[in-house]
């Protein structure tokens, strides 16, 4: 028989992003190494909400501007920019008021929505790839409100789920207790986004990795890389543990950290890290609805027995300090909602940090020659990764990708 050989493929970054593309390009014969700096336990894809959100609005929104002088004040604050000189950082800022215009936010809910739909579809399909191991429950993820206002801003955002195609069910505050027990009779409504997921996030990159391996691929791990050099057709990866990794084409997916690399391919990725945090709670009665907090901004996931309350923004530079005020926001604006939060157990607290772009839109495409770049996704890496995956396989063998992909095109260095 002839032999054939298959292109191989190098991918920086081994989150859930980096891990699903690889999981998807060995399904399509490539061979692929993924080099993950990790370490794992401040690594944003093991560490998130566990929610699988389509629809989810981008960051940058017309109601953000009028709150500008309490995120810069007040640590209480969802998204939180404690006030530091820093030139980048004021660069970001300008860029993402520009990006909380009407006609931005309405482009890139567009964009955001077809990505997200095309996206929903990868994870049925990923399903069936990985079996019950994945923990990915197609339940729905809810919008629950306590006020007039929550409930407003609720409805603004189904108009634009139903604008999206996708489906919604409205639950009074007697109807959700029906459903579900626990929630609190302050609670007055709220709406099921029936196409959300939920996943133990840290389980599903688990179960990728021993896929990939399974396939034929290779991922190693504590593998930072220092550069990118081109040589001819292929491409060579060095690391800081001194090693020299060659490829025909070659991923940058390494969140937060591929600005640095990105500018060694020719482009330029404009992004700050934010700050999240979750806490685990141990409650007698953990809710069985998983969704967002709609006055607090927290996003409520049951997992293997216990809940996970993650949220906040905190763009403070690159750092992993753990602000005990904040952490305790999430279990007080939890207890508003869910009463027995109040007096839950909390486990070891975690934080870890989002690769935001001023645009809100994530970077997917091709860079320079045989290369690309897939970060940028804020909170929506999880809700996102299986689209990614499939628009950078689709580039990389030649194949046509969605007219909707056009707008988070890299951009060339200046």
């Amino acid at each position: 028989m002839p032999h054939v050989t298959m292109e191989r493929v190098i991918i920086v970054g081994g989150g859930i992003v980096g891990l699903t593309t690889a999981h998807a390009l060995l399904k399509r014969g490539m061979d692929v190494l993924v080099l993950d700096a990790g370490p794992d336990s401040v690594t944003p894809s093991r560490g998130n909400a566990g929610q699988i959100a389509p629809g989810h609005p981008p960051i940058p929104s017309p109601a953000v501007p009028p709150q500008a002088l309490q995120m810069l004040l007040d640590r209480r604050s969802p998204l939180f920019i404690p006030p530091r000189p820093s030139l980048p950082l004021t660069r970001w800022l300008v860029s993402f008021r520009l990006a909380c215009r009407d006609r931005h936010y309405h482009n890139s809910m567009v964009t955001l929505g077809a990505m997200s739909a095309f996206s929903r579809d990868g994870f049925d399909a990923l399903i069936e790839d990985l079996e019950a191991n994945s923990t990915l429950t197609a339940s729905g993820i809810t919008d629950f409100w306590l006020t007039k206002q929550g409930e407003a801003e609720a409805e603004a955002e189904l108009v634009w789920m139903e604008k999206l195609g996708f489906a919604t069910t409205y639950l009074s505050g007697g109807e959700l207790r029906a459903r579900d027990p626990v929630w609190g009779e302050t609670v007055r409504g709220a709406i099921v986004h029936e196409a959300g997921m939920t996943v133990d996030p840290a389980c599903l990159c688990d179960e990728l990795r021993r896929s990939i391996c399974s396939l034929g691929g290779q991922v190693l791990q504590a593998r930072s890389v220092t550069s990118l050099q081109q040589d001819h057709d292929s491409w060579s990866v060095a690391t800081a543990c001194g090693e020299s990794h060659k490829a025909d084409k070659l991923l940058v997916a390494a969140g937060v950290w591929s600005s640095p690399l990105a500018r060694q391919l020719g482009v330029t990725v404009q992004m700050q890290p934010a700050k999240g945090y979750h806490t685990m709670l141990a409650m007698p009665q953990p809710p069985i609805m998983a969704g967002v907090l709609r006055e607090a901004k927290i996003a409520v996931t049951p997992l293997g027995g216990r809940v996970r309350l993650a949220g906040t923004l905190e763009l403070s530079g690159f750092n992993h300090r753990l602000d005990r005020a904040r952490l305790e926001q999430l279990r007080r604006g939890a207890a508003a909602f869910l009463p027995g939060a109040a007096s839950a157990q909390a486990g070891e607290p975690w934080c870890g940090l989002r690769p935001c772009t001023a645009s809100g839109l994530p970077i997917v495409g091709r860079a320079a020659h045989n290369s690309w770049i897939a970060t940028g996704h804020g909170m929506m890496g999880l809700t996102l990764a299986t689209g990614t995956a499939a628009i950078i396989t689709a580039d990389m063998l030649g194949e046509t990708i969605p007219s909707w992909a056009k707008p988070l095109q890299p951009k060339a260095r200046r």
